[in-house]
């Protein structure tokens, strides 16, 4: 779609408000061009007629549509405005959301969460702002100007072709320079995401910055950004004020021209009194107006380009959830990668003739250095990405052909990196699944082994876990992930480096647990750490984008030389080395 057609379309979904919008907008402008047509009937009558009874009675008129229109239409038409520009913004910002949920997993790899921030607070904002603030007040604004030239029209022939002639020209000159700072301003808010997302990035880690004792580099590499876009604020600064200035040197020269004009016809008596008041003021009205709308224009400049921004997110393709396709359970778990091509970049392949085949109901090891495709691997099994080509099967059905939300309601996954969000247990529990029942929940964080620490927690299911669940430990945080896989209930379940943070103790502890939750279940474990999947039923040995081994551990470890190659570089080759208590 169009930028026209999204904004169409918005719009659309508040017709109603938007025609009572546009309805009291025209009439708040025709009670204000009667202001001056009748001041200069008040003039004349005062100045030539002398006739005190129509004075009254016109200034009686005069302020009875004053008071219409400052009470009555101006204050509706805030009214209106105020609930389109909260209606219409919030219409764009539930899209856009939705959009992002519903991206391609290539294109969220590469987005910038500043970058989204603000596109989803400043540009939509900025949205709104064009269409009203510079929608309809250009619109009421034009009206002004329209009625204005006509009433100079009206009073004398030559006044209304010297304000058609001069007005063009301050438009032309606006249009100039709102093409340079449109240009800037795309160049500015594009820098600005890229510094909100340091900013994220720096405040989230801000642990690691003092640890590290960078924060020379960081202020200098932050400095350096803020530096580009200072310069070009102000380079944008500077077209605006030039604009302005030419705009005004025009405006001033287009008013003395109609000022020796009137009073030419005055002074050979070709022109009253009371037409000269209402003839300046509709020159003056209609010149206001106008430098509103070159004003509005440079706006419109800068806040189409928060448009665009937003209609290319809107534009992206995004992910097929087959809402049509009836869903379809996983009743076995068996999973099969055929000559599976897959990258991120076309030119780079991650994985490359990949083929593995998973039994229904078994437990996986996968190891291989960073690189070799193991968390590809477990991302294609939630179709995140699609594969460039091969097959890839999950109890002998292609995963596209999958309903998505029924594929990953039975696919679930514990990362390296534990999530959890600031807010209740509850929440960071159940929020996947909006499973209310509190048996459920508990019997989940008994068996993750959290039980004893829910039994110390103020206010139970219902504490606060704080920003990134400040007030867990590390071992904490994963095992509350792994009791929100629990409540999942998926069929099929990953853990992609689930121990590479942990301690021995905790490590030991989620290998324990993993024994229990691999029933009825087909697991797979990515780990670089030996201990974890050593007693796998089998362990696949990734390299260079394909399987160079599959086999038990023992197997593989007199026999596969990139696995005791791996082995070897934890310092665990000999046997007098080789841990205790696996699964």
């Amino acid at each position: 779609m169009t930028t026209r057609q999204w904004v169409a379309k918005f719009m659309l979904m508040n017709k109603w408000v938007f025609i009572c919008g546009f309805i009291i907008t025209t009439l708040a402008t025709l009670t204000n061009l009667i202001f001056p047509f009748l001041n200069g009937k008040i003039v004349n009558i005062a100045f030539y007629d002398k006739d005190m009874t129509a004075f009254l009675n016109v200034s009686l008129i005069y302020a009875g549509i004053l008071f219409v229109h400052q009470f009555v239409v101006t204050t509706l038409n805030n009214l209106i405005q105020s609930q389109l520009m909260t209606g219409f913004v919030f219409d764009i910002r539930r899209a856009l959301f939705k959009k992002i949920l519903h991206k391609k997993g290539k294109d969220l790899s590469g987005m910038y969460s500043g970058d989204m921030i603000s596109r989803m607070n400043n540009d939509t904002t900025d949205i709104g702002n064009l269409v009203f603030q510079n929608g309809l007040w250009a619109y009421s604004n034009f009206l002004h100007i329209l009625f204005a030239v006509c009433f100079m029209f009206y009073y004398n022939l030559l006044l209304g072709v010297l304000t058609v002639v001069l007005v063009p020209i301050m438009f032309f000159t606006s249009k100039h320079f709102k093409k340079k700072s449109q240009n800037i301003r795309k160049e500015i808010s594009k820098e600005q995401g890229k510094r909100s997302s340091y900013l994220f990035e720096i405040v989230k880690n801000w642990q690691e910055i003092k640890i590290l004792n960078a924060r020379k580099q960081v202020t200098k590499f932050y400095l350096r950004k803020t530096t580009a876009i200072h310069k070009m604020n102000v380079m944008s600064g500077k077209i605006d004020v030039t604009a302005e200035r030419v705009n005004s040197f025009l405006m001033l020269i287009a008013q003395l021209v109609i000022f020796a004009t009137c009073a030419y016809f005055i002074v050979n008596g070709q022109m009253q009194l009371g037409v000269f008041v209402a003839a300046v003021s509709y020159f003056n009205m209609a010149v206001n107006y106008f430098s509103s709308i070159n004003g509005k224009m440079m706006d419109a400049g800068k806040q189409l380009v928060s448009v665009q921004r937003v209609v290319d997110i809107l534009n992206e393709d995004e992910e097929d959830y087959k809402d049509n396709h009836p869903p379809k359970q996983i009743k076995e778990g068996m999973i099969e990668f055929t000559n599976v091509t897959f990258g991120y970049t076309e030119d780079k392949p991650v994985l490359n003739g990949f083929t593995l085949r998973i039994d229904a109901g078994s437990t996986i090891g996968i190891v291989g250095k960073s690189g070799a495709g193991k968390t590809s691997m477990a991302n294609l099994l939630y179709n995140l990405y699609n594969v460039d080509g091969g097959e890839l099967l999950i109890d002998g059905t292609n995963v596209n052909a999958y309903n998505l939300h029924s594929l990953r309601s039975q696919v679930g996954m514990v990362h390296q990196e534990t999530i959890l969000y600031d807010h209740t247990l509850r929440y960071n529990l159940s929020f996947t699944n909006n499973n209310d029942h509190d048996d459920a929940l508990l019997e989940a964080l008994k068996k993750a082994a959290l039980y004893d620490v829910y039994l110390t927690l103020p206010n139970g299911l219902d504490t606060l876990l704080g920003t990134d669940g400040q007030e867990l430990s590390g071992g904490q945080k994963q095992r509350l992930a792994i009791a929100r896989i629990l409540v999942k209930n998926p069929k099929i379940l990953i853990f992609d480096e689930a121990t590479s943070f942990l301690d021995s103790q905790n490590e030991a502890l989620i290998r324990n647990m993993l024994r229990d939750m691999s029933k009825d279940r087909t697991v797979i474990i990515i780990a670089h750490r030996f201990s974890t999947i050593r007693c796998c039923d089998k362990i696949a040995v990734l390299a260079d984008g394909v399987v160079a081994g599959f086999d038990t551990h023992d197997v593989l470890i007199r026999s596969n030389e990139t696995y005791i190659h791996l082995f070897r570089e934890q310092h665990i080759g000999d046997e007098a080395y080789e841990p205790v208590g696996y699964l």
